[in-house]
């Protein structure tokens, strides 16, 4: 791939990419993303079998190196549902990560291993936590009273049911800014407000409790902060003060040793766009911003605007971010760190299972969603500007929206086409709709297919119908072939769930 092909940091420390250039075109494995288009339709999101296994096993190695115990690698289900790459990662042995009934019984049809899935969330039903015993799973705990359910039930089924306690650490050594949020509050503060979690008070009493239970075994700690940022030190921050919590409880529940500590996931994807469609919005979200802009119309309209536009410029201009660290590093971070500060916390380690549960870093480079140019439009007055309007929508890409995403992307066709205009990439829904702002764009026209990159987590799974638009399909791509792995909706999907009372079409067959 030459080096203009795709955004410089794209193959940093990297020795698999799915993605090329072959012949000026942009291919996924061996398949032309315009062979791909022509064959499927766009919108189309499409998804690398190869780079999917290759960062199963770069997960399992880097972690597995500096690691005593064994090592599992269990993919979060919410970033990517589809069934067929739950299988492929069945196959290979990886477990999974959970949250809703309705995710477990996904996995539960993939061959998945039930003893490395790992069922998250609170507020869990009695019903699921019976099918969560049935099962085998490992149920990690996050409310004061769902352990007397879990007893009940795994006493009425006369099994024993193995949990962990999902713990919420304080933190507060991570008191930079957290990219979960626009606004500048510390990670601690992030991760104490999310809702995740068992409270610190609680954990003490509860441990005691589930260890004089007859049918509950306390197997392990489960701990998940989420992409707050990128950084090693994060990671390194975070392990520290997990391992003297484990060590604490460990003490207060008579010398208890976990057989298995999970730390969840959060890991950046290679191409990471977390967060980085909006990195100046603080500007207008200040109380200096908006009266600084109010105050220009004092210049006079034509001077307001002119103002303006340099200041939507600014606004809306990025640099090309920095490389996250590898999947290697992270590995070397964690493991360093736990096999250091465990044991100083009285935690042996040999032995002990180490669980990871990766989402946008298992998933976010095995996919890109191709959409086509519809229409290019173009406004010179008040204010310049550029739209390159496409036929998918940010509502197919919602969880970038929701996580301010800045998707990478290329004009397949000729992905080294140098960029001459400013434009924002936009799709066809009736909001606003922006998918990439400001972006700096090649000539292109009605037709031209468009990848964004970086959409294999969080985007197909979150897709919704706003406009009563279909969702687009899925397929996945094997050396030079693919195969559908999910329709594409029709509009008797859409309306498929919708009823009609009879006294409706009553009143209108009278009216008629």
């Amino acid at each position: 791939m030459s080096p203009g092909s795709l955004p410089h940091w794209s193959a940093a420390r990297r020795d698999f990419d799915c993605l090329s250039v072959r012949n000026g075109v942009l291919h996924v494995e061996g398949m032309s993303t315009l062979d791909l288009a022509d064959r499927f339709g766009t919108p189309l999101f499409v998804f690398s079998e190869a780079q999917l296994r290759e960062n199963l096993r770069r997960f399992r190695e880097a972690f597995a190196a500096g690691w005593p115990g064994p090592v599992d690698v269990l993919p979060a289900m919410k970033a990517n549902t589809l069934l067929a790459t739950r299988r492929l990662l069945s196959n290979e042995g990886a477990g999974a990560d959970i949250y809703s009934p309705e995710e477990l019984e996904g996995v539960l049809r993939t061959g998945v291993d039930p003893e490395r899935v790992s069922v998250n969330g609170g507020g869990k039903p009695r019903e699921h936590l019976r099918r969560c015993v049935e099962a085998g799973v490992r149920i990690t705990v996050e409310d004061v009273h769902e352990i007397d359910v879990i007893q009940e039930v795994a006493a009425e089924l006369n099994a024993t049911a193995k949990i962990r306690f999902r713990v919420k650490p304080a933190l507060p050594n991570l008191w930079r800014r957290t990219d979960f949020s626009l606004l500048s509050i510390p990670i601690d503060l992030g991760i104490q407000v999310y809702k995740s979690g068992i409270p610190p008070e609680y954990l003490r009493e509860m441990g005691r409790k589930v260890l004089a239970m007859p049918n509950v075994e306390l197997v392990g700690i489960h701990f998940h902060a989420g992409r707050h940022h990128p950084g090693l030190w994060y990671w390194e921050g975070m392990m520290v003060r997990l391992a003297r919590l484990i060590g604490e409880l460990s003490r207060a529940w008579g010398g208890w040793q976990p057989a298995e500590i999970d730390i969840g996931g959060g890991f950046a994807s290679p191409r990471d766009p977390h967060n980085e469609e909006f990195p100046r919005s603080e500007f207008v979200l200040t109380a200096l911003g908006y009266p600084f802009l109010v105050g220009l119309r004092g210049l006079g309209e034509k001077a307001y605007h002119s103002a303006l536009s340099r200041i939507l410029s600014v606004l809306t201009s990025h640099k090309d971010p920095k490389a996250p660290p590898a999947i290697e590093e992270y590995g070397r971070a964690v493991t360093t760190v736990l096999r250091r500060e465990l044991p100083r916390n009285g935690i042996h380690i040999e032995g002990v299972r180490l669980q990871i549960e990766p989402g946008r870093a298992m998933y976010g480079d095995t996919g890109i969603h191709l959409a086509k140019v519809k229409t290019v439009k173009r406004q010179t007055s008040p204010i310049p500007y550029t739209w390159v309007l496409t036929d998918t929508t940010y509502f197919f890409l919602a969880g970038g929206v929701f996580e301010h995403n800045r998707h990478p992307f290329v004009f397949v066709a000729d992905p080294d086409a140098p960029a001459t205009q400013t434009a924002d990439i936009v799709g066809h829904s009736c909001y606003a709709d922006q998918i990439v702002l400001g972006a700096r764009v090649p000539e292109v026209a009605a037709g031209d297919v468009v990848a964004f990159l970086e959409a294999g987590a969080y985007q197909e799974s979150s897709a919704s119908n706003f406009n009563s638009l279909p969702r687009p399909a899925s397929v996945l791509v094997h050396g030079d072939d693919a195969e559908l792995i999910k329709r594409a909706e029709t509009i008797g999907d859409v309306y498929g769930r919708d009823v009609i009372p009879e006294r409706l079409l009553i009143e209108e067959a009278r009216q008629a």
